[in-house]
């Protein structure tokens, strides 16, 4: 019995010194666990000394017995004695036991399937399908424009607009998004760079309606494309043509600019599919261009404005592009030459007056300055070849420019092909320095010599027939009622020679003069205000300054008008459209 008292106590004493080394050795030198070394010390420790009776404890609660009972099982090994009160058989799974159920705690992040990632990309939305029902609510950061959806589809519709010095409306559908919200993969505009909508527009005025359009990333716009509607009240495939911009993942917005709603609250258009298609698939889907190909009864249909600056004209972009709109709509030019187009103009020119059936090209004559670009009805000709050049002793240099001129002034041209017939014609246009009066040396000399540049020029388009429009800032007669030289050189009966002494000439005909429909010799003017009554510079019979000139060997002039075109107290311009219309001989 002594004998049994005196192990019970040796087993006692063997524990207690077994507890204070293991605590001495958590505590450390100074007792206590203060930096991130001694951190790992203690981690180490415990791994290696104590993980057992810590698991056990997280699991049975605190107490000496049990924070000791794994030691004295590891050094007592006589079985039925006492000491032995934890049963090494149930202890063993409570050690073992966060192994198997720690996994169950972290299953979510590492062995959970993952929800499976759409493979299918979103290229028709169909904006009548009730799973679509929630379109509307990702077209965003909208201005003037309410959306809503209706048993028809989308509609965009005009609000808040108070007057025309406002832009349009718009709004921006969020198409990655929106794919996303339907489990799809959003549309890869690379691939499919052109984007097809189904739309019917308000029968509410009567110029042709048109929607212009930009992808986009938090507002940053791409290069806008625009589309005319065919009509009024029916449907139709527009589309826009993503293919010639950068586009990248961040293009994840396109900006909807139904321009139909011009000032007019409560008018809208109705969008039923948004396609995102390649550029064959849209082609086929298309409504045929508003601009049928019919010649109308004429070959060529040449038009000739200086649409004037903004810093000359203080009536709103918005109302002078709608006249400029409404004038296009009605005579359907096949090429414009334009003058006096600076940034902002070719902007609302590009989106507005002229639609996708329309090219423009041409540069400024300097960084941000003016251009005379050219427009041409793309679905009709095949651009051959196009550029600008400077009015210089070194045209190839842009921005130069003679001695004396207010301005460095430039010519832009296009070669095109009738797709069609075949035929193949060039155009210039061009904008000559106003520097002195019409019958100044100083002036006259400066745009004689400018004239030489293009004429020079001109020589590259080897006997092709050629169209001359422009601002001349020259009347045809003098004060003598002699023809102005540079009027003879136009026409080649006056002879051209550069520095060299070579010899080069052209032999074009006004237009004015010699269509079969022109206008009254008491309305030749085409400056605004040689029309304006109230103006003391009114004279309609004041020679015009505006041209348009022709080959008469290969083309036959119909018609030449111009037109005086006003909206309230703004005018168009300080020039008046010219409007000519040509048959090939």
């Amino acid at each position: 019995m002594i004998k049994k008292k005196l192990m019970k106590a040796a087993a006692l004493l063997l524990a207690a010194a077994t507890f204070l080394a293991v605590f001495a050795g958590c505590a450390g030198d100074n007792g206590a666990v203060t930096g991130d070394s001694q951190n790992n010390d203690t981690t180490a420790s415990a791994q290696d000394v104590t993980e057992p009776d810590t698991t056990a404890a997280e699991t049975d609660g605190p107490g000496t017995e049990q924070t000791t009972a794994g030691p004295e099982t590891e050094t007592t090994a006589e079985p039925g004695t006492e000491p032995v009160t934890s049963d090494p058989e149930t202890a063993a799974p409570e050690t073992t036991e966060p192994e198997t159920t720690a996994p169950e705690t972290t299953a979510p992040e590492t062995t959970a399937p993952e929800p499976p990632k759409p493979t299918e990309t979103l290229t028709v939305i169909d904006a009548t399908d009730a799973a679509h029902s929630k379109l509307a609510d990702y077209f965003k950061n909208g201005s003037y424009c309410k959306v809503s959806m209706t048993p028809e589809g989308l509609r965009l519709t005009a609000d808040g607009v108070k007057t025309l010095n406002v832009f349009t409306p718009y709004t921006y559908f969020a198409f990655n998004e929106y794919a996303s919200s339907v489990g799809m993969l959003p549309p890869d505009l690379k691939k499919l760079p052109y984007i097809v909508m189904k739309v019917k527009a308000d029968p509410m005025h009567d110029r042709t309606p048109s929607v212009s359009a930009a992808v986009a990333v938090k507002g940053t716009e791409s290069t806008k494309a625009s589309s005319f509607i065919p009509g009024y009240d029916e449907w139709y495939y527009i589309g826009f043509d993503f293919s010639k911009i950068n586009v990248n993942s961040g293009m994840v917005l396109l900006k909807i600019t139904p321009e139909t709603t011009v000032g007019r609250n409560g008018e809208g258009m109705t969008i039923a599919e948004i396609r995102f298609c390649t550029g064959s698939e849209a082609e086929k889907l298309i409504t045929g261009d508003v601009y049928p190909t019919a010649r109308d009864g004429a070959d060529l249909k040449v038009m000739q404005f200086n649409v004037q600056t903004e810093n000359g004209n203080s009536a709103p972009f918005v109302v002078k592009a709608e006249m400029y709109r409404r004038l296009v709509d009605e005579k359907k030019p096949d090429v414009v030459g334009m003058q006096e187009v600076t940034v902002t103009w070719r902007k609302w020119l590009d989106s507005y007056v002229f639609n996708a059936s329309y090219e423009g090209v041409g540069e400024p004559r300097t960084n941000g300055g003016e251009a005379n670009p050219i427009y041409y009805r793309k679905d009709k000709f095949e651009l051959i070849d196009s550029g600008t050049f400077w009015l210089s002793d070194t045209p190839d240099v842009k921005g130069s420019a003679l001695e004396g001129v207010n301005y460095p002034r430039i010519c832009t041209w296009v070669i095109l092909r009738d797709r069609t017939t075949g035929k193949q014609f060039a155009h210039m246009n061009t904008h000559l320095d106003h520097n002195g009066n019409n019958d100044s040396t100083t002036g006259n000399n400066i745009r004689k010599a400018q004239m030489r540049v293009i004429i020079k020029y001109a020589q590259k388009f080897n006997g092709m027939p050629l169209f001359l429009t422009g601002d001349l800032n020259n009347r045809r007669t003098t004060s003598k009622n002699k023809t102005y030289a540079l009027i003879q050189m136009i026409e080649g009966t006056a002879e051209v020679k550069d520095d060299e002494g070579n010899v080069y000439g052209i032999s074009l005909s006004d237009a004015r003069l010699h269509a079969e429909k022109t206008v009254a010799d008491d309305h030749i003017a085409t400056m605004t205000k040689y029309f304006d009554e109230n103006s003391k510079s009114y004279e309609p019979t004041r020679e015009p300054i505006d041209y348009v000139f022709y080959d008469d060997t290969v083309l036959k002039a119909l018609e030449y008008d111009t037109f005086l075109i006003s909206n309230g107290d703004y005018w168009i311009s300080d020039h008046l459209p010219l409007f000519t219309a040509f048959d090939f001989r």
